[in-house]
This record gives structure tokens, C-alpha cells and sequence, in this order.
């Protein structure tokens, strides 16, 4: 495996390059048309290699200083959104028709903490978040509304991906009631495998249930992502099949009084939903990076799953809001 996909990026890399060196030759060769009547057509040649050479040692020079093959693609070609699925370069076309975020005004930065923030004309406008699941194994709230932290995303529940059975996530309710009694306010969130409209209600009627005993201030947000490593229930639903599961989801939560959201990855977001049906709903990106790659309008990004807060042992996904939910 580990093989393969190294060949893979060694070939794009290959792609690239060659493509590069092509558009710099072409533009050598403008430059040698319209003054050829200079050079000898040993000088031409020579131009167009030298040309050639520089592009490939700027992107081996890139490349050696620890860039990445995608980051190099995202400048050749910003017009698009361009990311790996599969081990598959893929480059989508920008919907400038849907709401674009407005993040050129302010600045990401990392506090004291090596914690990011978000901030415009010189403040910081954004809200520090947590999501919790069973896997965080014991966790003082009172230390994490110390460590600045506003907001917890807890986990009720998940269909399992394999059998599909709704399960409760064990540390809801001791999660939630203590977030509460430290002053955090909460959403939730739940893993989705609903595969059709019908098991789209049923998530989202075990989601009521589980959240009804507590304040929520936050959004109530259903998770879709791929599984890179494994078979899911959702893997073969078309754009449209997923949309309409999240659609029927988020009506019913939006229905009981609360605020629905969608939770996903980059790649969920762009290649296996349509963004285009889902304006209305409330967006959390998973990107983990120190600038959020994204250029529709979110309410919330996680940008890191192994981060650190005091009060929790072990890592935690780490979130910055741009909204505040009371």
C-alpha cells in the first residue's frame, strides 16, 4: 500500500512538472517570437531550456523544504479547490454562486497556547471550542473554562458503520451536565451512517431525546465524513442520497427549536455533498492546518485533532467558532 501510493505522488509530481515547464516554454518561446529577429537559434534554445530548469528547481526547492504536492497544485491553480481523496488528485471548480467566507478581512493566528484565533482590526473575534466523545476518558471542566475554553461539542451518539445500530455515546450525559455546572455552554453532535431519509428521522429523533434534559445553547450538528480505512454504511450514496439525509436530518433538529449544523472534512464537503441544497444550514469544517481551506462561508473549524487543553489527559479536537450561540 505504503508503495503504491507513493508511486502515485511520485507520477503527479512528474505531471506537474512536466506541465509547468511546458506553460514556461510556451512562454519563453512568446517572448522569443516577438523578438526573434535577435537571437540565433542556438540562443533560442537555449532560452526555453533555461526557462524550463528554473520552474523545476523552483519546485524541487519547494518540495525540499517540506511544502507539500498539493500546496504547490492550490498555487498553480487557485481558481480551483484542489485536495487528495483516495489517493487522487482532485480539482473541483468554486461555486462563486454560494456564500463565500469573509476571512481576507481578519488575521489566524496561535495565542500563548499555540491555541488559533481569529481575529479582525485587531481583535479577536472568535470562540474557543472543544468536541468531546468517550474517547476523551476523564475530563475537569472546571480546568478547561480556566484554559479559556466557551463552548464543548458533545458527542450523544452513532450508528455504527458497520451493523447500523443507533448507540449512545456513554459519556454524553456526565459530559454534558458537567460542561453545564463549570459555565460551558454546549451543542452536540452525532456520528451519521442514516443511509435513507427514514433512518434520517430516526437519528434525529434519538438526538432529541438524548439532548432534551439539557440547555442547549450550541448547534446540534450531524457528522458525515468519509472512512478512509474501512467500509461504511454511507459509501455508496450518491450526492444527492447524502444531501437528502442531511437535509431531513437538520429540518427535524431545526423543527424542535434548535440549530442545526453539518459536520464533515474537506473532501465530504466538496466531492460527496451538494453544497448548493445546504445554504441554510450552519457549516463545521475539519481541516487541520493554521488557516482554514475553504472559500464557502462556515460558522465553525476544527483545525486540529490532537491538541492539548488543561483538564483533559491526552489530545483533543481543538475548534474555533466565528459565531456566538446563545
Amino acid at each position: 500500500m505504503g508503495n503504491s501510493k507513493r508511486k502515485l505522488n511520485i507520477a503527479a509530481v512528474l505531471c506537474v512538472i512536466f506541465a509547468i515547464t511546458t506553460i514556461a516554454g510556451i512562454a519563453a518561446s512568446l517572448i522569443i517570437l516577438k523578438n526573434r529577429h535577435f537571437y540565433s537559434d542556438e540562443r533560442l534554445a537555449s532560452i526555453k531550456q533555461s526557462a524550463s530548469k528554473d520552474t523545476i528547481n523552483k519546485i524541487e526547492n519547494r518540495l525540499a523544504q517540506g511544502e507539500t504536492m498539493v500546496s504547490i497544485l492550490r498555487d498553480i491553480d487557485p481558481d480551483k479547490m484542489v485536495y487528495v481523496s483516495g489517493g487522487t488528485y482532485v480539482f473541483a471548480n468554486i461555486n462563486h454562486s454560494l456564500k463565500m467566507n469573509t476571512f481576507s478581512n481578519g488575521t489566524f493566528a496561535k495565542d500563548s497556547n499555540n491555541q488559533i484565533t481569529y481575529s479582525e482590526n485587531g481583535k479577536v473575534v472568535s470562540h474557543k471550542v472543544i468536541d468531546v466523545s468517550k474517547y476523551q476518558t476523564a475530563i475537569d471542566f472546571a480546568k478547561v473554562k480556566n484554559a479559556g475554553v466557551e463552548y464543548a461539542m458533545v458527542r450523544c451518539g452513532y450508528r455504527s458503520y458497520g451493523s447500523g445500530i443507533l448507540t449512545e455515546d456513554t459519556s454524553f450525559n456526565n459530559y454534558a451536565a458537567e460542561a453545564l455546572k463549570n459555565n460551558i455552554k454546549i451543542g452536540a453532535y452525532f456520528f451519521s451512517q442514516a443511509i435513507n431519509v427514514e433512518e434520517a428521522k430516526e437519528e434525529a429523533e434519538y438526538v432529541l431525546n438524548m439532548i432534551k434534559p439539557y440547555q442547549i445553547s450550541g448547534p446540534v450538528a450531524i457528522d458525515v465524513e468519509e472512512i478512509f480505512d474501512d467500509t461504511y454504511r454511507q459509501m455508496h450514496l450518491s450526492a444527492s442520497q447524502l444531501t437528502d439525509v442531511i437535509i431531513t436530518f437538520c429540518d427535524r433538529i431545526k423543527e424542535a427549536g434548535y440549530t442545526p449544523m453539518i459536520y464533515s472534512n474537506l473532501s465530504s464537503f466538496i466531492g460527496n455533498i451538494e453544497l448548493d441544497r445546504l445554504e441554510n444550514y450552519e457549516k463545521w469544517l475539519a481541516y487541520y492546518s493554521d488557516e482554514p481551506y475553504f472559500p464557502y462561508e462556515m460558522s465553525m473549524w476544527q483545525y486540529t485533532d490532537s491538541g492539548s487543553i488543561d483538564g483533559i489527559t491526552g489530545n483533543v479536537d481543538l475548534n474555533i467558532s466565528f459565531k456566538e450561540w446563545n
